[in-house]
């Protein structure tokens, strides 16, 4: 498979499709640029939603201007290959927020559906079918119904961090210098299995994986409890062991400051991981539609027209320093390796036992069947390479500490402590 070049693209202005060459504008024209694209990506998450009659347009609101500097800017990857081995990864834990990815998926007319040889560029046509029964863009963003951008189904809040951490784990053993990146809302951080993702993120030095808090403030009912402040959470990360990056979630600059610091960070195996809290505004450039009451509930009608024309004058007030040589560069990953992952051939459970010096057990015909698991797993592991071993504080139980003890397996095997629902997700 050839990777295509760098994908140049031109920030939107209001309604244009936008092309052109980039180079690394100046801070404020990248400000700029970063503004008029996050509005056109709340535009079109409006009237997407409005078209659906339902969805959570102000909580995409709240993540445009991330999703606009990992997308457009920081990421290495190409809406051609969206699901490429080597490419940086986004998971969406926030699934509900998903409008905001599928307008910027749209504008880079990146290839969906199930077949991945038939697969077509999402265009911003396509946003009007948001929530169809026989449409990709599904509510909660599912990769099964042709969405390939992601690598899992987010709708069920707290299980993203656990998937990018395994996604991380995954690029480590491949050996593959890819980035994980992971938006996590502050209502969904009361989750307990998001603390059990960053203990582990913190015991594997996974510092390729970035969790970034979206503090809007608000949950589905109400304010979020205080326990899931920005400040709340920016202090438990810090005592987790994060290097914490607080920031505006609506300032360019401010992101991309921080998303370089974790770009630099993840080369050191022995600095702490990353985190972010981004403090953002639910419904941002819309005031009509923010505050309480307006989650997965789209404005329509004159509701509709009031928030349009606050994002436009929103959209004035940011872009005057928008050049038109101003652009964006998405730089491509590297080629993937080729890789060999046959798999040889299993010996018998006898031989096996031989081999490891065991006969005389078998020979008395009294084998407990923990024991026959942690040896057939080990023989597994010698023979296949995709053989991967995640256990939860109980391997000197089931025996699968044979697994671990084999210095050529012992880089696949994954201790996730007492944390069942991060090992499984």
């Amino acid at each position: 498979m050839e990777l295509p070049a760098a994908r140049i693209v031109r920030p939107t202005s209001w309604g244009s499709l936008g092309a052109g060459g980039r180079k690394d504008p100046a801070p404020m024209s990248f400000e700029a640029a970063v503004h008029a694209q996050a509005i056109e990506i709340d535009r079109l998450s409006l009237d997407m939603c409005a078209k659906a009659g339902s969805g959570h347009p102000t909580s995409a609101m709240s993540i445009s201007h991330l999703v606009t500097v990992l997308m457009f800017h920081t990421m290495r990857w190409s809406p051609d290959y969206p699901n490429y081995p080597t490419a940086d990864r986004l998971v969406l834990s926030e699934g509900h927020a998903v409008p905001a990815v599928y307008a910027a998926c749209a504008k880079l007319g990146v290839l969906v559906g199930k077949d991945e040889a038939n697969r077509k560029k999402l265009t911003v046509d396509d946003l009007k079918n948001l929530r169809m029964g026989d449409s990709v863009l599904e509510g909660h963003p599912n990769p099964m119904e042709g969405f390939p951008f992601f690598d899992a189904a987010t709708g069920s809040l707290g299980q993203g961090l656990s998937v990018a951490a395994g996604l991380g784990e995954a690029a480590k053993l491949d050996g593959f210098d890819k980035k994980i990146y992971c938006i996590i809302g502050d209502g969904e951080a009361r989750e307990g299995q998001v603390a059990e993702a960053l203990d582990y993120i913190v015991d594997r030095k996974l510092n390729n994986v970035l969790a970034i808090f979206n503090c809007n403030d608000y949950g589905q009912a109400d304010r979020v409890s205080g326990q899931q402040s920005g400040e709340t959470l920016a202090a438990k990360l810090v005592a987790a062991g994060f290097e914490v990056k607080s920031i505006d979630g609506h300032n360019p600059t401010q992101i991309k400051a921080a998303l370089d610091a974790f770009i630099a960070n993840s080369g050191n195996k022995n600095a702490k991981p990353i985190a972010v809290v981004a403090k953002t505004v639910k419904g941002w450039g819309a005031p009509s539609i923010q505050g309480n009451g307006w989650h997965g509930k789209p404005p329509t009608g004159d509701q509709l027209k009031r928030a349009l024309a606050e994002l436009d004058e929103r959209r004035m007030e940011l872009t005057s320093a928008l050049a038109t040589t101003d652009s964006f560069t998405i730089e491509p990953p590297p080629d993937a390796p080729q890789k060999d992952y046959t798999s040889g051939d299993l010996p018998t459970l006898t031989e096996t036992m031989k081999a490891m010096d065991m006969a005389s057990v078998l020979q008395s015909g009294q084998l407990a069947t923990r024991r026959a698991y942690g040896i057939a797993l080990r023989a597994l592991g010698k023979v296949n390479p995709n053989v991967v071993v995640l256990d939860a504080d109980v391997s000197n139980s089931t025996f699968a500490d044979m697994f671990k003890k084999d210095p050529a397996l012992a880089s696949r095997f994954m201790e996730c402590k007492i944390a069942e629902q991060n090992m499984i997700s």
